[in-house]
Formats: structure tokens, sequence, C-alpha cells
């Protein structure tokens, strides 16, 4: 019977074993430095959820649109719901949506911790540019988002918009779906960025017919402008009462949705 020959054992040169030795101590090492910062992130974090050093003690509200009772009653009252709670465990985001439903008006809502014990929130509310007569006046942001909670008594002097219907739904502080508002708004946008219409002014713009569009400036001139062109026949109504010939107490209304100006007289 024929022996079977004795394998040998293959040793590894020196050469592959310092290579080994080397990557399992960078092993090591990699292993023992990981286990050192899960420690410490476990150390900081139990510092930072239970130290009374970041409990909360201050709430601090900024908006220049609010009085100063309003402010302290959303300081009042988050203070009084989260007060010494750790600043990390509060949910700012749940903060957020509640002012946002208080103020339907805001347009953006920020609540944010400042370290070590104190919120910051901001409110960013929508400013009325214009108001709508709908039976009653509602203000009116750029966007045409509808203002409940604003009191259009100091808004006196904002343009009035006429011919919109103000939905039931869209009183409570929704965007109005009115395409005739959107024209309006976009018609007042032009006229702010006309310069020589600071010196004029707009008291009301009629927006209950879209070809019919126009506006009404404060010496009561009526212009009638349409729906489109707005700063090209601005531009020409600019260059028209620059002209000293022109006796703009005798006229009751300009019409430029023509290619030839219509004054009409009073």
């Amino acid at each position: 019977m024929r022996r079977q020959k004795a394998f040998k054992k293959i040793k590894l040169s020196s050469f592959f074993e310092g290579i080994r030795d080397i990557m399992l101590k960078k092993m090591i090492n990699v292993l023992v430095a990981a286990i050192l910062l899960f420690v410490v992130f476990l150390l900081a974090k139990a510092f930072l959820y239970r130290s009374d050093y970041f409990r909360l003690r201050a709430v601090e509200t900024k908006n220049s649109f609010l009085d100063q009772r309003t402010i302290f009653s959303i300081n009042n009252q988050l203070l009084t719901t989260y007060k010494n709670r750790n600043v990390f465990g509060i949910k700012l985001k749940n903060i957020s949506e509640s002012l946002q439903r208080s103020y339907p008006d805001a347009k953006e809502v920020v609540v944010r911790v400042v370290l070590p014990d104190k919120l910051a929130v901001d409110l960013k509310f929508r400013r009325p540019v214009a108001m709508v007569r709908n039976g009653k006046y509602y203000a009116i942001d750029e966007e045409g988002f509808v203002l409940p909670s604003v009191d259009v008594a100091p808004l006196k002097d904002l343009p009035v918009i006429e011919g919109i219907d103000i939905r039931y739904d869209e009183k409570k502080g929704k965007k109005s779906s009115s395409m005739n508002l959107r024209l309006a708004l976009e018609l007042l946008k032009n006229i702010k960025e006309a310069r020589f219409m600071a010196g004029y002014g707009v008291s009301a713009i009629n927006a209950s017919d879209a070809e019919s569009l126009s506006f009404y400036l404060r010496n009561g001139v009526e212009v009638r402008i349409g729906p489109e062109n707005f700063k090209e026949r601005l531009d020409i109504l600019g260059k028209m009462l620059k002209d000293p010939r022109l006796l703009i107490d005798k006229i009751k209304y300009i019409d430029l949705r023509f290619k030839d100006v219509i004054i009409g007289p009073k």
C-alpha cells in the first residue's frame, strides 16, 4: 500500500506577517477610538439633557407688528407650558404649528433654542398692501391672502380694491382665488415701482371687469388701463402728467387701453 505524502505546513513570509500585524493594530485602534467616541457622546448627551444649565427660563418674541400685550401673552403662555423643561427636549415644530393656528396672518413662524436656557420666537406677518371692499373691508397682502386679524381702521391710506367677491373660507386667512384680484395686485405693484406715481397716489382700483381694469388717483381722476402692459401704459401716463399743457383738474378720466390715449373731460 502506497504511503501518503505528508503535506508541509506553509508559513507566511515575514513580510506578509508584518502587514497582518499592522492591519490588526489599526483595527484595534479604530475600535478603541470608536468606543471612546461613543462613550463621550453618551456622556455629552447625558449632560445636555439632564443638566439644570439647559432648563428653559426665558422666552423672547420678536415682531414689530405685534403690540406689547400680545408679545407678553405669547411669552407668558410658552413659559408657563415649558418652564424648567430641558430645551433640547422641547418640540419646536409643535410650538410653531400652534402659533401659526393662533395667528393665521403670520407668513412664517420660526422657533429656535438660544443656549443655554431661552426660546426665541420670530413671527413674520404678512403686510397689508390694500383693502378689498366686499360688504366690509378686508386687508389683503401682496400675494392675495386675506388678513382677518388685521384692524383695517389704521389702514385708511391704503388703496381700496372694489369689484372682488371674498368667499367665506377666504375670510379665515386663505389666499383669494380671484383672478381679477391678482391683476389688481399686479397693477398695484407696477404703480409702486413707477416713481412718478408717488406724487399722485392711488385711492382705489376697480377690478370688477378685467378688460376695464382701472384705478383712481387721489385727486379723483380715473385711469383706465386694462389687464395687460401695465409698465408700458404707466410710462405713457407719466409722460402725459408731466406735460404742462395738461389741465389735470379739468379731466374726468384717461384711457390708456388703445393706441391713441383718450382723455375724457369733466
